[in-house]
């Protein structure tokens, strides 16, 4: 936290006169006695001599001008803010292999639960598309800012034979503003990043990291998700009988290449916090804040704490 005016900080030495004084007053011998018929009764009003609880409305007391005074200094704080200039675009691998179920309930549904995390955690406005691929690839829907839309597309997503990584991110790439195959080279381009998920081997269409060096070209950057566990990773089954695995050389190397950044999840709440975590670094951004007047409030709040404890404590006494 900064302050627009710490000069005005040097006030709060007032808070530590204020509590001396508060004890210096509780600690003077009383001045006068008085008579009372009942003794029992006054022992019991007064309560126990060093009660922490008649204490309560000065201390929230010290503690609301304490606030006030930190609101006076005109406080700033990081706080999150919505960055919607960056395009975000998720290809995702939708091939046989995705039925595995060593993620529960299988790969392909904690793919979808964890994309739908991604954009929810996006700002309102935000722009985000899906594009699928296995043998082929497939725009599930271009960005755009309509959430739905791209909720309606992931529910629709269907597996099919092979994984195509490579032109599944040209897809993803073209997608986005400014990246299509006919974009001249110089043109200024919006932000945008891809979120690429894969639990497999690039063994149809492109070479991946060819195309990675595209998105470099193009200044898009490449957040790789590598998903699966080795349980899963034997494909001896009704749809082919070769060992794959997830290949996470090929994923590292399209993140570096790219300057993203390669993740790997081994269960499927790990793959959606993963998502979730991206969505709000890519989707937001972190600014400094004056944060003055929510202080000042919170400082109102606690003076009237104070006085209400105070009046309480009164009328029990009486």
């Amino acid at each position: 936290m900064s302050f627009g005016w710490p000069w005005a900080l040097v006030s709060l030495g007032l808070v530590p006169v204020l509590a001396w004084l508060y004890l210096r007053g509780l600690a003077r011998p009383a001045g006068a006695a008085a008579l009372h018929p009942d003794l029992r009764l006054l022992a019991q009003a007064a309560g126990r001599p060093h009660s922490l609880r008649r204490h309560l409305p000065a201390v929230l007391y010290l503690l609301a001008l304490t606030l006030a005074l930190l609101a006076l200094a005109r406080p700033t704080a990081p706080l999150p803010h919505p960055d919607n200039r960056t395009t975000i675009m998720l290809a995702i691998d939708m091939s046989r292999s995705m039925e595995s179920p060593d993620i529960e309930p299988n790969r392909f549904v904690a793919a979808q639960v964890a994309a739908r995390n991604f954009v929810q955690s996006l700002p309102e406005g935000a722009r985000v598309g899906l594009a699928s691929f296995a043998g082929f690839v497939v725009l599930n829907t271009p960005p755009t800012a309509r959430h739905a839309q791209v909720f309606a597309a992931i529910d629709g997503l269907t597996m099919a034979n092979s994984t195509a990584i490579g032109d599944g991110l040209l897809e993803a790439l073209h997608a986005l503003p400014g990246r299509g195959p006919d974009a001249p080279a110089a043109t200024p381009r919006p932000a945008a990043a891809i979120v690429l998920l894969s639990d497999g081997r690039n063994n149809s269409g492109s070479d991946p990291l060819a195309a990675a060096a595209q998105a470099r070209r193009l200044a898009v950057k490449v957040y790789t998700v590598g998903l699966g566990t080795e349980s899963g990773n034997l494909r001896s089954n009704r749809w082919n009988g070769f060992r794959g695995g997830l290949d996470t050389q090929t994923l590292r190397q399209i993140a570096a290449t790219t300057g993203g950044r390669y993740f790997e999840a081994r269960s499927a709440a790990q793959l959606s916090s993963i998502y979730r975590d991206l969505g709000r670094s890519l989707g937001w951004t972190v600014e400094p804040r004056e944060v003055a007047g929510p202080v000042a409030a919170l400082a109102g709040l606690v003076l009237l704490a104070s006085l209400a404890v105070s009046e309480l404590f009164t009328r029990r006494l009486l």
